[in-house]
């Protein structure tokens, strides 16, 4: 009987070998499953010992095959064939989702173990998360400078050690630090300056649970995630900003905010200044002196005091701050406020005031 005949659905019993081509499978794994009893001849010649097979059992044949490709055990194979539609498709559904967990998890020990290859031969090499690095670089570049008169307040500071990764920006006016905590740290401290506007250009969104591979050389930051990508770096030496938070004086009034209305008020007042009134239980703002006001609920823990923004300055560090609150730790209106993201304690954002009539009378 010919492989034409059989594909016509000829009711003729056929050889083992014009099976084994017609279902992919060789005769030595037809004898197999035969033994195994999954799949059986139609008839045994009792003198040669010669099988044959109902072109019926092609289907049969081609689904053990399929299920063997995809690494089913003959004891889930014979399940699946026994169990019908119902059984057989969540038998089918657990096998699947099997596989995904161990493809999963040896994706993960292969990234693991290049990262000890590269880690070997690089020690300043970090790992961390990329949807975290991405935010992290959005929510710190409004705070890096854009007059290019000092180049290095253009950048980005990037700091990493054993244990953790810090991004910093700042223009003189305000500054912008996020901490991350690397899912592999460095095994040597470096610190690097790139340019904000070059390295957010650069790192493009990655995908979920995606890890970003961080190194640096003499000129240049190297990243590598689906492609390596070289940022060049400043050179020049970067503001001490650790100094500067260290040497803040203590906060003398402490407010917690809702972060949407505060921020509704400062780009409402667009190029004007905003002026901020903070006493038991609100904060208050206004457009001009003696102007109208809106108040903004707030859990307020220290002196009352008058301050005064330029929405430029503060609308930023409150569109990049996370979570519907912020913490407001002020000590003097001529001196930097912290903002902090009350659910993000590793995000700190300061924001210089702006000195006018109605401070200087409330605070001579």
């Amino acid at each position: 009987m010919t492989e034409s005949e059989f594909e016509d659905g000829s009711d003729e019993l056929v050889t083992i070998g014009v099976l084994a081509r017609a279902s992919g499978l060789t005769a030595t794994a037809l004898r197999f499953y035969d033994d195994c009893g999954l799949l059986p001849p139609a008839r045994v010649d009792s003198a040669s010992g010669y099988r044959y097979y109902t072109p019926g059992q092609r289907e049969r044949a081609v689904t053990i095959r399929r299920l063997r490709e995809i690494g089913m055990s003959l004891e889930t194979v014979a399940a699946v064939l026994a169990g019908g539609v119902e059984v057989g498709g969540r038998l089918l559904d657990e096998h699947v989702a099997e596989l995904e967990r161990r493809a999963n998890e040896a994706a993960a020990a292969a990234e693991a173990i290049k990262y000890a290859l590269r880690a070997e031969s690089d020690p300043r090499l970090v790992a961390v998360g990329g949807r975290e690095f991405v935010e992290a670089i959005e929510q710190v570049r409004s705070a890096a400078a854009q007059d290019t008169s000092i180049a290095v307040l253009t950048g980005i500071l990037i700091e990493a050690d054993g244990d953790s990764v810090v991004l910093t920006a700042t223009d003189r006016y305000r500054l912008t630090t996020r901490s991350l905590v690397p899912v592999r740290a460095a095994a040597r401290p470096w610190s690097l300056v790139v340019p904000a506007a070059d390295l957010s250009a650069r790192v493009t969104r990655p995908r979920e649970r995606e890890q970003i591979l961080i190194s640096s050389i003499a000129d240049a930051l190297v990243l590598t995630g689906t492609e390596e990508i070289r940022c060049p770096a400043i050179t020049e030496p970067y503001p001490d900003y650790r100094r500067m938070l260290a040497e803040l004086p203590p906060a003398r009034t402490r407010v917690v905010v809702a972060r949407d209305p505060l921020l509704a008020a400062a780009e409402e007042a667009g190029t004007r200044t905003l002026h901020c009134v903070i006493d038991a239980g609100a904060l208050r703002t206004s457009i001009r002196t003696n102007g109208p006001e809106h108040r903004i609920p707030a859990a307020v823990n220290g002196m009352r005091t008058a301050l005064a923004f330029d929405p430029g300055t503060l609308s930023p560090a409150l569109r990049t701050a996370v979570g519907p609150e912020i913490m407001l730790d002020i000590t003097a209106p001529d001196q930097p406020v912290v903002i902090r993201s009350a659910a993000a304690g590793d995000l700190t954002t300061l924001a210089m005031p702006t000195r006018t009539s109605i401070t200087e009378k409330d605070h001579p």
